[in-house]
């Protein structure tokens, strides 16, 4: 059994840990090659700062004082836009002026679908065989060229920065795997990634739990670690200089999300907005989902939970539901929001409690997997900024064209490989049919796959499709 080096620094570590309460994580103590690690890990937290943070939160988790809520009114349905074309215009005039960077949440592992790799390395089986990072790359691409077209200048002089946000999980591989495949044309200096940060995990009393002899558990702090990076790592100072004004954010397992949306782009400056979000309507008033609402006056995303049957139920005159925007995870802010947010307003965010089942260490050593909620995970939101913006707006989009989340297993009912792997090609054979062209009959589960390279949002395809017969499965390159 190793025990604790006898040196200053390890003593001080000791009496700092002791003082807060923590002095269980050198039980058992940390094996002599873990040792220079602990303590560097160690001596980095910030013991007062990380109790403040579990007795605010936990606190702030209890019975609150009811709140009053209302629907949020700023939804206005792409279809009902005033001038469409203007609109996306203006957001293409936007990308082509270097002023708009888009923004990757991919911290997840593809753990539920049966992948060790990053998310965004699963292959949701089109014909192309590509993953969820080259579609993504690939619309960036098709978004560059078609604003360069815009502007009537070459694409090369068209700056459209991707950062990617990682984790400490998903990191290392999600840069090889970009580097593996040359950044999937992108060019290297306009891919930014960055890991967002780790929060101890705790036991319910507020103490931190032991992974391993000499290792601390964490997890990542949320998507709503977005902010707290951006600025620690002094990318919003970077991205200003790039003279980027704008950011469009959106997360990695939508396979069908519009990357940097000309049209979405275009909406939110045109409205004068902090924030803008991209919605889609609810399948039926009970569909568990988060959606836009004022709550005491400000804008939140709301759970299904805490919406009462009947507020869930109501609708407006048009037979819409009055609650019935979902929110999807893909938002845009101005660079002037986010630098006065991230200046003066970063530390009032909510952290959120999540309670989980987490293996820990036992003072003897033991690994102990617990039945029941043992401890608890701290995460920050990203919705959460939407209440301190002056003005938010949202544009809704039809689900069938632009939300496709790859969440469960292969197999599943929902959100599965499956279920977005037949809406990618049920809108790719809308498009070649609008454009001119026909589909031969096929089996039900033959699938049609139009590259992102040929065509971002079906623009462009009549001379390649018009008039041709397309027998299923095929991939349009």
């Amino acid at each position: 059994m190793s025990s604790l080096p006898q040196t200053d620094e390890w003593t001080a570590l000791q009496a700092a840990l002791e003082r807060a309460g923590q002095a269980h994580v050198l039980q058992p103590p940390p094996p002599a090659e873990k040792q220079q690690a602990f303590l560097e890990e160690a001596q980095a937290l910030d013991l007062p700062e990380l109790r403040r943070l579990f007795d605010r939160s936990v606190n702030s988790s209890g019975e609150a004082a009811p709140r009053v809520m209302s629907p949020f009114p700023n939804v206005t349905r792409v279809e009902d836009l005033p001038n469409e074309a203007e609109t996306r215009a203006k957001g293409l005039q936007c990308i082509a002026e270097g002023k708009v960077a888009a923004l990757l949440l991919a911290g997840g592992q593809g753990t539920r679908l049966g992948s060790d790799a990053p998310k965004g390395c699963y292959d949701i089986g089109m014909p192309s065989h590509k993953s969820l990072f080259q579609y993504h790359a690939e619309k960036v691409t098709s978004a560059r060229r078609l604003a360069a077209l815009h502007a009537g200048v070459e694409v090369e002089g068209v700056s459209l920065p991707l950062l990617v946000m990682t984790s400490n999980a998903t990191d290392a591989e999600t840069r090889s795997f970009f580097a593996s495949h040359s950044n999937f044309g992108l060019p290297a200096e306009q891919v930014i990634f960055f890991a967002q940060g780790m929060l101890p995990c705790f036991d319910l009393e507020g103490g931190i739990l032991l992974a391993a002899p000499g290792e601390l558990t964490s997890a990542p702090n949320g998507n709503g670690g977005v902010y707290l990076a951006l600025e620690q790592l002094g990318l919003l100072n970077r991205l200003a200089g790039l003279g980027v004004t704008s950011i469009f954010q959106f997360g990695v397992d939508n396979a069908l999300c519009h990357v940097a949306d000309p049209t979405f782009i275009g909406f939110c400056e045109s409205s004068g907005a902090d924030c803008g979000v991209k919605t889609i309507g609810k399948t039926d008033p009970h569909e568990k989902v988060g959606v836009l609402a004022l709550v005491d006056g400000a804008v939140e995303v709301v759970e299904y939970s805490e919406i009462s049957t009947a507020m869930a139920e109501a609708r407006d005159d048009a037979g819409g539901l009055l609650y019935g925007a979902a929110h999807i995870c893909v938002n845009w802010f101005s660079m002037a929001f986010l630098r006065t947010f991230c200046s003066s307003m970063l530390d009032t965010l909510p952290l959120h409690v999540a309670k989980k089942k987490i293996p820990y260490c036992a003072a003897d050593g033991t690994i102990v997997n617990p039945e029941q909620p043992n401890g608890i995970k701290l995460e920050l939101f990203i919705f959460d900024t939407f209440s301190k913006a002056s003005k938010v707006v949202a544009l809704q989009v039809p689900r069938e064209v632009e939300f496709a989340p790859v969440k469960n297993p292969p197999g599943a009912v929902t959100d599965s490989p499956d279920t977005a792997r037949r809406l990618i090609s049920n809108l790719c054979a809308a498009r070649l049919t609008a454009a001119g062209g026909t589909l031969a009959p096929c089996a039900a589960d033959a699938v049609v796959e139009i590259s992102p390279l040929l065509s971002y949002g079906g623009e462009g395809l009549t001379e390649k499709v018009g008039g041709r017969s397309f027998q299923p499965p095929f991939y349009l390159e």
